[in-house]
């Protein structure tokens, strides 16, 4: 998670008094109503029926802190209990809501799982933890959370005390006192139970154990969340999606694979689990009816309009993969596409692996997604010191292409022939000429209808810039019209769809070069490649000039709205979440009323996965690190769709 509250509060004096109060808070409409039934969960197709689940899971930070729902309520050890991603929640006698302290010795102990090894209890840490007994109990354990969950960590900024302490936000409860949030706090994590420790096999993760979860820091994106580890306790229970390593270590428990549906109480050692009914605990469910409509699950529009994003799937694992294509359903948005890093596919000459790919594909497919790829960046091997990033022989591409269409035939819909080749980054410096490029369309296009005839080719999109430096950039409408001046215009000869790589910059998306001073940030103002929709007018002019009449498909497109000024993108932080939301509504709006633009895939998903706040990906990204929504999201969740 990336969080931003201070840590002033934490230092505050607590009493057991507050405490108490801290379980009473009354209930507070949820910021983020997810659907027509915003108990209902389509990412992982449970609801949360208890009201007094909900009102816990709405006021400790809801998705963000817990995750999605994975199972029904059921009776666990004499509780009511529903197990989210992240938590277990426990269903007190005197209807107070807790969670359970899941790496307690009788319920997750472990170190292993997945491949990774977390730190053990650390006896000299939970011998010093203060008990509930000590009248002081309120102060005193904050402070031992903050005494023992650093910030820096052998000079890495774990964040292990501002996760905490941020955990559920004044937002998240706005009846509660200010001086209780830390409370909360106490109520999702617990106390530490050890010191931060590296994972041996992989030391740019660094993990901290709570009593009821692990923070887990990557250094890969810079950012600290928790691990799903409820998710782990319901693969135990059940028996399913369960690591080898965990495996071999719950052998003893009493939950190792105790669902049994069909048997009574769904219980296979009914002996071991006393007061407990697992009956139809994992049976997924579907929204109720009525509700105020709000956003998704959504049904995919019937029109010809296509509603896609862009979406990051490269190397994350299944369940996340899962998440992905979840969220693009539950938008109602029916188009995912993907960047194929070429050197990916072909690490060695004529060798081509589809593991990943395969992955990726199968379930964008298996959830009834089309699916629109781009392919780029040739392996080293193919290159030459003339060709850039483009390979020296452009029929190693079509073969690429071919191999891909004929094994990917009926599943990938549309295939965008390389990447901004406008620009030194994506070309190579000293290649950014249409003369390089449309030998390597034509390749990739005769490849491509040769592996799978009813694909689409879509014309590699190019990166707006009103900038001409040799070799490095060329303004991409003066880079169309150069195509098209080829060979008396065969390029029309070699793509089925224009695509277009526009971005809103700090513009709404129904300003002009006529009206610059519309800008948010006073700047991104000065040039026809700053206002998107005018651009797209001009590449379907110098379309018509050349006698084409093909649609243009914005394959990227979006707004980033970041506090982080990372240069060349400075213009985010004038654009807040709200406009960020309003102005990608609103070009959907455009676009769906102009006739010669096919679709939109939205700029992105879920990059905040992958990347830190500094990369300018992220501030594009309308759903968190955590998989919740952004305001962007939801407004796109809740649009209407033709």
């Amino acid at each position: 998670m990336l969080f931003s509250r201070p840590l002033t509060r934490a230092s505050r004096a607590f009493n057991a008094a507050l405490l108490l109060l801290a379980l009473a808070v009354p209930a507070a409409p949820s910021v983020g109503a997810q659907a027509a039934d915003p108990r209902f969960f389509a990412q992982t197709g449970y609801r949360v029926d208890n009201d007094a689940f909900w009102d816990f899971f709405q006021h400790r930070g809801s998705v963000r802190t817990f995750g999605y729902p994975v199972s029904r309520q059921f009776k666990l050890d004499g509780f009511p209990v529903q197990i989210f991603q992240r938590e277990v929640m426990q269903l007190w006698p005197d209807g107070g809501v807790h969670t359970l302290n899941l790496l307690d010795a009788g319920l997750m102990p472990y170190t292993r799982i997945n491949g990774s090894t977390f730190p053990a209890p650390d006896p000299s840490i939970t011998g010093a933890t203060p008990t509930p007994n000590d009248p002081a109990y309120a102060t005193k354990v904050i402070q031992f959370v903050l005494d023992n969950a650093p910030d820096t960590f052998e000079g890495e900024p774990v964040n292990f005390g501002q996760t905490f302490s941020t955990t559920v936000s004044a937002q998240d409860a706005p009846d509660a006192p200010d001086s209780i949030l830390p409370l909360f706090d106490l109520d999702v994590w617990g106390a530490p139970t050890s010191s931060p420790a590296r994972d041996p096999s992989n030391h740019d993760f660094i993990y901290e154990r709570f009593q009821r979860g692990i923070m887990h820091y990557d250094k890969g994106c810079g950012c600290t969340q928790g691990l799903l580890l409820a998710d782990y306790l319901k693969s135990v229970i059940t028996g399913q999606n369960l690591p080898t390593d965990l495996a071999a270590q719950v052998q003893t428990s009493k939950y190792y694979k105790q669902y049994s549906p069909g048997k009574p109480g769904s219980l296979a050692r009914p002996n071991d689990l006393p007061g407990s009914d697992l009956t139809s605990a994992f049976d997924q469910e579907q929204p109720s009816a009525g509700g105020t409509p709000a956003p998704g699950p959504n049904p995919a529009p019937s029109g010809t309009f296509a509603y896609g994003f862009q979406a990051h799937m490269w190397d994350i694992n299944a369940q996340a993969k899962g998440f992905a294509v979840g969220a693009v359903k539950q938008a109602g948005f029916g188009w995912i596409k993907h960047q194929i890093e070429w050197t990916a596919v072909e690490q060695t000459a004529g060798q081509y692996s589809w593991s990943e790919l395969d992955a990726i594909i199968n379930t964008d497919v298996g959830a009834g997604l089309n699916v629109v790829v781009s392919v780029q960046h040739a392996p080293t091997f193919l290159r030459s010191p003339a060709s850039g990033l483009m390979p020296s022989d452009p029929s190693t591409y079509q073969r690429l292409m071919q191999a891909m269409a004929a094994r990917y035939a009926g599943k990938i819909k549309m295939y965008e022939l390389w990447n901004e080749e406008n620009l030194a980054r994506e070309a190579g410096q000293g290649n950014v000429d249409p003369s390089t490029y449309l030998p390597l369309l034509k390749a990739g296009y005769a490849g491509t209808k040769a592996g799978d005839p009813s694909a689409q080719v879509i014309l590699g999109a190019l990166s707006p810039t009103g900038a001409n430096q040799p070799g490095i950039s060329m303004d991409d409408l003066q880079y169309l019209r150069g195509l098209y001046a080829l060979n008396n215009g065969e390029v029309k000869n070699y793509f089925d769809i224009l695509g277009a790589h526009l971005s809103g910059f700090s513009n709404p998306p129904d300003c002009t070069p006529a009206t610059p001073q519309c800008s948010l940030s006073g700047g991104w103002n000065n040039d026809p490649s700053f206002f998107a929709f005018y651009r797209l007018s001009q590449y379907h002019d110098a379309l018509t000039q050349a006698g084409d009449d093909k649609k243009i498909w914005l394959t990227e497109f979006g707004y980033d709205s970041s506090t982080v000024a990372v240069p060349g993108y400075e213009y985010s932080t004038f654009v807040s979440e709200d406009a960020q939301a309003r102005y990608l509504v609103q070009a959907f709006s455009i676009a769906r009323q102009t006739a010669y633009i096919g679709g939109v895939m939205v700029w992105n998903l879920n990059y905040q996965i992958a990347v830190p706040q500094t990369d300018e990906k992220w501030g594009f990204a309308v759903l968190h690190a955590d998989w919740s929504g952004r305001p962007a999201f939801l407004a796109l969740a809740s649009m209407p769709k033709t």
